[in-house]
């Protein structure tokens, strides 16, 4: 079993061992989205032997989508970002892709576990398999989901509150991997002034980029 570990910087060796046989699926990237340790239970659960996703980007492979199916993971991962500035990381909700295809919800809880230059960190994702295909699936029929600006209104944090009707349909666009001129063409906007839009929603929430503005979105149930 030492080769699940032996990818990943010695000081966090012991803990990732311990992990092999946990019941909840771990796996861990490191800085360069790549997976560097990959549990037992996540093989059980993806289908992807250790062999196969070791070294392998986890946007590429897992293609980690928000409820909506908007995707999430990237090259540009907010995550691997916001672990980068030391940020806090907090629970959200993906679908993730199995080897034979197949999508499966989970709610993934991130360790950030700092080592040593010149890797930094490491981000272990634990992961809680979730019945979302089928609620999804019946959403259309019993409960749509509520409009993004009536959950913007109705949100706790108060950096959501503050953006506007205009921003908020931005956001969305966003979220649903549009870029700054696609944004503009669909609104009937110069591509000046959907980049002002987008940089007051940066503004507003107090993030540093899309990517960052997008996860907010994500993590407050906006999207």
């Amino acid at each position: 079993m030492l080769g699940r570990a032996s990818r990943v910087p010695a000081e966090v060796q012991p803990l990732l061992e311990a992990l092999v046989h946990s019941p909840d699926p771990v796996f861990v990237t490191d800085r360069h989205l790549s997976v560097v340790f990959w549990n037992l239970s996540c093989e059980r659960l993806f289908g992807f032997a250790e062999e196969e996703i070791l070294g392998a980007g986890c946007a590429g492979t897992l293609a980690g989508c928000d409820t909506f199916g908007n995707r999430y993971c990237s090259e540009h991962c907010p995550v691997t970002e916001m672990a980068a500035r030391g940020d806090t990381i907090r629970h959200f909700t993906l679908r993730l892709r199995a080897k034979d295809g197949r999508v499966i919800p989970v709610d993934v809880s991130v360790l950030h576990l700092a080592v040593r230059p010149p890797d930094h960190f490491v981000l272990a994702h634990i992961l809680k398999p979730s019945e979302l295909p089928t609620r999804v699936a019946e959403a259309p029929r019993e409960t749509p989901p509520r409009p993004m600006l009536v959950a913007v209104r109705e949100s706790p944090d108060a950096r959501a509150r503050r953006l506007t009707a205009r921003e908020v349909e931005v956001l969305g666009m966003l979220a649903a991997g549009r870029s700054t001129p696609e944004i503009g063409g669909r609104l009937h906007i110069s591509n000046l002034t959907a980049r002002n839009h987008i940089q007051n929603i940066l503004e507003k929430l107090e993030v540093h980029s899309k990517a960052e503005a997008v996860a907010f979105a994500f993590h407050q149930h906006i999207v």
